[in-house]
């Protein structure tokens, strides 16, 4: 389910209703999908997974997955695929006063209506799941909506969603619901004292308003005749008329699928002597959907027992923990992986590399005979530091005055001469000469290295030795 939907079921009389808002783009929020699940005494055919929770047929007893609302909620289960529902409970299962505060009490609010709630309660030392809402407020009061949930609520419909291991995220009250979704299209909001009759399938609710603030909320059930309703709804204004001061009402509507009561509305018009309208439900599911609608806006009325809102908060402890614990998990697979993948990864590419290498050895070793044939060839062919082309080279360059004694040629390393001469200057211009000979196809020297051993007199002649290396001659070949 998407994180934004937003899933509630209203738990009537005969029905379960089930509907799905959520965010279709930024702000666009739709219903998605609805469905109606019947709350019948019709058992339903037994599914291998209920056949461990049967009772035997001869205990005469009925197990809690068998009952009507068990059924309900695992139906609605299977249908929607959700975990986290939000709830939309009848009137008629709760506790409903409006009740004006002082605007000095807001701050304890909240024990304010706990203990009127407590006072009001008609189930005597049993736990109630109280909350209330802030319908309006002038510069002197508050006008709080106060609703009580008893355990017998709770108990009944906590057993079925335990079945299906469903939480809870919020409670509220179909009649709100229904509310939110009317005020709209009848108006409500108008100036005057308006009646709403509202009868649905957990029977006659009634909200009275003054000048669009509900003064009375409350949930009458199931009439069996005229003057059992009427009756009902005298009460009803009275209490109004104690709490919100007396008005006349200017109208009553009547919210039905049903067919207008001449009788109920003869009685109705000479007890609150107001003109009477009916007007149809814009559909089916107006409660439910707006108790959807209530819940995106993020109303206050929260009717969630503490025991719901810990197995929420449990629920989500625990999916944190899990996550923790698989991120966990996957980091240390990652680690494991990398500790012991590395090695195997590298010594296949180290394989695949000496395969490479292997397969092109031949052709490298092909190449490399070629290129040495190549190369013996050229060296052969080439005349230019051979031995005659040195001598020519050294008696070439000789100035006048100069006798060679020797002359010494190392094959790929130079020459070596020795003489004797007239004038020391003489040598010095012969070494220079040979120095400065140019090697025309490489355009550098042809010598690398060029050193003068003398001249020293003897006998009226110098003597000198002039050593001549090429580039690389200093290294054996």
């Amino acid at each position: 389910m998407n994180q934004k939907d937003c899933i509630v079921w209203a738990f009537e009389q005969t029905l379960l209703r089930s509907v799905r808002y959520g965010l279709r783009g930024r702000e666009n929020w739709v219903k998605a999908e609805s469905a109606v699940f019947p709350i019948t005494e019709k058992p339903l055919e037994a599914s291998p997974e209920d056949s461990a929770t049967e009772t035997p047929a001869n205990t005469g007893e009925v197990v809690e997955a068998d009952k009507p609302l068990a059924r309900a909620v695992r139906e609605a289960h299977a249908a929607t695929h959700v975990k986290n529902v939000v709830l939309s409970l009848p009137l008629s299962r709760l506790l409903v006063q409006v009740i004006k505060f002082p605007m000095e009490m807001r701050e304890e609010l909240a024990d304010a209506v706990d203990l009127q709630m407590d006072k009001l309660s008609p189930f005597g030392g049993e736990e109630l799941t109280i909350s209330h809402e802030i319908l309006a407020e002038t510069e002197m009061d508050l006008w709080v909506l106060c609703a009580a949930m008893p355990s017998i609520t709770f108990d009944d419909i906590g057993a079925a969603l335990r079945l299906e291991k469903l939480h809870v995220t919020r409670t509220d009250i179909s009649g709100l619901g229904w509310f939110r979704s009317l005020c709209a299209p009848l108006q409500l909001t108008r100036p005057g004292r308006r009646v709403v009759l509202m009868d649905l399938d957990d029977g006659w609710d009634m909200i009275i308003m003054d000048h669009g603030i509900p003064v009375l909320i409350r949930g009458m059930g199931h009439q069996p005749d005229t003057e059992s309703l009427v009756r009902e709804i005298t009460l009803s204004f009275l209490s109004a008329e104690l709490e919100a001061g007396s008005c006349v009402a200017s109208e009553v509507l009547i919210v039905t699928n049903n067919l207008p009561d001449a009788e109920r509305d003869n009685a109705i018009l000479k007890l609150l002597d107001a003109p009477i309208t009916y007007h149809k439900p814009p559909h089916e599911d107006g409660g439910v959907e707006g108790v959807a609608l209530r819940t995106r806006e993020n109303a206050t009325m929260d009717l969630t027992p503490a025991l719901w809102r810990q197995a929420v908060a449990e629920a989500k402890m625990a999916k944190r923990i899990y996550t923790g614990i698989a991120i966990a998990m996957t980091l240390w697979l990652v680690i494991m992986g990398v500790l012991f993948g590395s090695p195997t990864y590298y010594k296949f590419k180290m394989d695949r590399a000496k395969a490479y290498s292997k397969a092109h050895e031949k052709a490298y070793k092909q190449v490399s005979h070629t290129r040495s044939r190549v190369q013996l060839i050229e060296s052969y062919r080439d005349r230019t530091r051979s031995s005659l082309e040195m001598l020519r080279i050294a008696s070439e360059s000789l100035p006048k005055g100069i006798t060679l004694l020797s002359f010494v040629y190392k094959k790929g390393e130079g020459f070596k001469v020795s003489g004797e001469a007239d004038d020391p200057s003489m040598v010095y211009t012969y070494k220079d000469i040979i120095t400065n000979l140019q090697d025309t196809d490489a355009g550098k020297p042809l010598f690398d290295v060029v050193t003068l051993k003398g001249p020293s007199a003897s006998r009226g002649r110098h003597k000198f030795d002039i050593d001549a290396k090429f580039e690389g001659g200093q290294k054996d070949k």
